[in-house]
């Protein structure tokens, strides 16, 4: 199996972003699976066109996205994704989008088909903080995962995409965050979880 495994660049005068950070410290294969790593950019009007590229050139089996989020003081499983764009601040191109729906064909929202909470329950059995979140919020995070579902939905793909958000990371000098390593051991258990589930036949596509 192939996984399309996404970050972010830097955004809001950051040097540094804990996805990408996370990202290239996973191996480029784990659990039977080759991943594929690719940055994208915290931009409302290209993510969605890289992160659609990005399927098209990798023909992944299943895709991973990975963002950055102060919210939770750990790792977050997001389970919906939103027919909205909507935010107070801009993105790396200056752009702030105000209550504007993303696809008009698009359904209001897509909920992906893995199992969020054995996921989380996968982190927090290693003693990695974890937990499902039902809003990826309506920022560039939420963008890219519309994106995935949306894409998936309307050409009828055999596969499968979820967002991660992760807290920072100590190199950000930033609060709530949570050591580097600990971030990527809870993303392989995902990875891991998510291969062993597919290869028994537990999740349908």
């Amino acid at each position: 199996m192939k996984i399309l495994l996404t970050a972010f660049e830097p955004f809001g005068g950051n040097e540094l972003n804990s996805s990408w950070e996370v990202a290239v410290l996973l191996p480029d294969t784990l659990a039977n699976c080759e991943i594929v790593k690719e940055k994208l950019p915290v931009d409302f009007h290209t993510a969605g066109d890289c992160l659609r590229s990005c399927i098209e050139r990798h023909s992944p089996n299943i895709v991973i996205c990975l963002g950055q989020s102060r919210k939770y003081e750990g790792i977050s499983v997001e389970r919906v994704a939103l027919n909205l764009m909507d935010s107070i601040k801009p993105d790396n191109g200056g752009y702030i989008p105000s209550n504007e729906t993303i696809y008009a064909d698009g359904d209001t929202a897509y909920i992906t088909t893995f199992p969020v909470r054995d996921l989380a329950n996968a982190c927090k059995q290693k003693g990695i903080a974890a937990q499902i979140s039902n809003s990826a919020g309506t920022y560039v995070c939420n963008r890219v995962y519309y994106e995935a579902l949306y894409t998936i939905s309307k050409r009828h793909l055999a596969i499968q995409a979820l967002f991660v958000h992760l807290p920072y990371v100590p190199e950000q000098n930033k609060t709530p965050f949570v050591d580097k390593g600990q971030l990527v051991d809870g993303v392989v258990e995902i990875v891991k979880t998510i291969s062993a589930l597919m290869q028994s036949d537990d999740i349908i596509l």
